[in-house]
């Protein structure tokens, strides 16, 4: 009976297994890695992109607030332009403007047999045939745009007459009627008028309609 070894072709086999298991696990190690590799890399490059994209928006930022600042300076100049322009508006305003309310007041009072007028009148709400000479003015006297007006009139009738044309006067604003009594004037034989008192707000033009607006018409500036 013939014997054969087969103790050294079995380590033989068994090595070279185990060298092919080890060169498998060296190849999975490798496609790890580089997996890794790879992902590490594309990793990066999305936070290089993001990074990118930050400083991107960052800047836009920065610019959007250098932008802000700049319309709120213009802004403020703006608005100092304005408070320039109304100061200016007023000084004009203050020289003519008086003018003008004195013509206006001076038509309240005057009669008048014009017949454009008179439809004119009529249009304001005014009796054309009203006699202005029903009514004097004894105090007129304006500061800041503060007016106080007192006189006699013949009649209520009369004083609601000049009333209603202050009202719808175009440098007129404010009306109030402090006083309206009945008096006995001896220096006219005592005949009975109706004394009265009024305070007004005046308009010069459009720089006293925005101190109107903002309720500083008539009030003194400050010191």
């Amino acid at each position: 009976m013939i014997r054969i070894n087969l103790l050294p072709v079995r380590e033989q086999v068994t090595k070279k297994a185990g060298k092919q298991v080890l060169a498998l696990f060296a190849v999975l190690i490798l496609l790890e890695v580089g997996a890794l590799l790879w992902f590490q890399g594309e990793k990066g490059a999305e936070l290089t992109a993001a990074q990118q994209n930050n400083a991107k928006i960052s800047k836009k930022i920065e610019t959007l607030q250098t932008q802000t600042a700049e319309v709120a300076d213009l802004e403020s100049q703006k608005v100092e332009l304005e408070q320039q322009k109304t100061v200016l508006d007023g000084l004009v305003e203050g020289q003519s403007g008086p003018v003008r309310m004195l013509t206006e007041l001076s038509s309240m009072l005057t009669p008048t047999e014009d017949p454009q007028k008179k439809l004119e009148m009529l249009n304001r709400g005014w009796n054309p045939d009203w006699d202005p000479r029903r009514l004097w003015l004894d105090g007129f006297i304006e500061r800041n745009r503060a007016l106080k007006i007192s006189g006699h009139a013949r009649t209520n009738e009369d004083l609601a007459e000049f009333l209603q044309r202050m009202g719808t006067a175009l440098h007129f604003v404010e009306i109030n009627l402090n006083v309206s009594e009945a008096v006995e004037m001896s220096e006219l034989e005592n005949a009975r008028m109706v004394r009265f008192d009024i305070d007004a707000l005046v308009i010069y033009g459009p720089a006293d309609v925005q101190k109107l607006q903002a309720g500083t018409l008539g009030k003194a500036p400050p010191k």
